[in-house]
C-alpha cells in the first residue's frame, strides 16, 4: 500500500449555538507525492467559499482536492476557492497546541489556535472512501477544548463542541500529528 502523504493536519469547527461560525484546517507535508509544504483552509459563517491559503499552490489545491474536500467537516459549506499564494508568518504544530498566522496575496488573513488537551489516543480509518477512492489513514488524535480563528482581523466567534461518549473524549477542535495516509494499487 503505497503512502501518499506523511505530516500533520490539525482542524478546528466553531459552533455558536448549533450552527457552525467557523472552520479551519492546517495541512503540515512533512513528505508527499506532491512534495513538502504547508496549506491552511478557513471559512467563516457568510463566505461564499473555503479559503486555501498556502505558498505552494500546486501541493494545496492537492491536499484540498484529494483530501479536504471529502472530509465530513466541509459537508455543506461552499466549494474550496482557487489556492492563494500566502506568507507563513507564524507555524507550530505540537502535541499540545497548534498555531498559524498566514497573509495572503490577495491581503487576507488567517490567525488560529487549537490548544488544551484533553485526551491523546492513536487513530485509524481502513477503507475510508474519500470521492470514491479508499484510503488507509493513521494518525494521534488530541482532543482539545479551545480553539480560535481570526480572519481579516475579525475575531469568529464560537467555541469548539467538546463531549465524551464510550468514556472517550471527542471535541470538534483536533491536533492530528503523526498522520500517514496510504491507498492500496488498483
Amino acid at each position: 500500500m503505497p503512502v501518499e502523504f506523511i505530516g500533520a493536519n490539525p482542524c478546528a469547527t466553531l459552533m455558536r449555538a448549533d450552527a457552525r461560525a467557523g472552520f479551519v484546517s492546517l495541512w503540515e507535508a512533512e513528505w508527499s507525492t506532491e512534495g513538502s509544504g504547508l496549506a491552511v483552509l478557513a471559512w467563516v459563517d457568510g463566505d461564499d467559499v473555503v479559503r486555501l491559503l498556502t505558498p505552494d499552490a500546486t501541493l494545496g489545491g492537492w491536499l484540498a482536492e484529494t483530501f479536504s474536500r471529502w472530509f465530513p467537516e466541509l459537508e455543506g459549506l461552499p466549494e474550496i476557492g482557487d489556492p492563494v499564494e500566502c506568507d507563513v508568518v507564524e507555524w507550530h504544530i505540537g502535541s499540545d497546541h497548534a498555531r498559524a498566522k498566514v497573509v495572503g496575496a490577495d491581503g487576507s488573513r488567517v490567525v488560529t489556535t487549537i490548544s488544551r488537551p484533553v485526551e491523546t489516543r492513536p487513530g485509524q480509518a481502513v477503507d475510508w472512501r474519500l470521492g470514491g477512492v479508499p484510503w488507509t489513514l493513521t494518525n494521534l488524535l488530541t482532543f482539545c477544548t479551545d480553539a480560535t480563528l481570526e480572519v481579516d482581523g475579525a475575531r469568529v466567534l464560537g467555541r469548539p463542541e467538546v463531549g465524551a461518549a464510550d468514556g472517550r473524549a471527542h471535541s470538534s477542535a483536533v491536533i492530528a500529528t503523526h498522520e500517514t495516509w496510504s491507498r492500496p494499487v488498483s
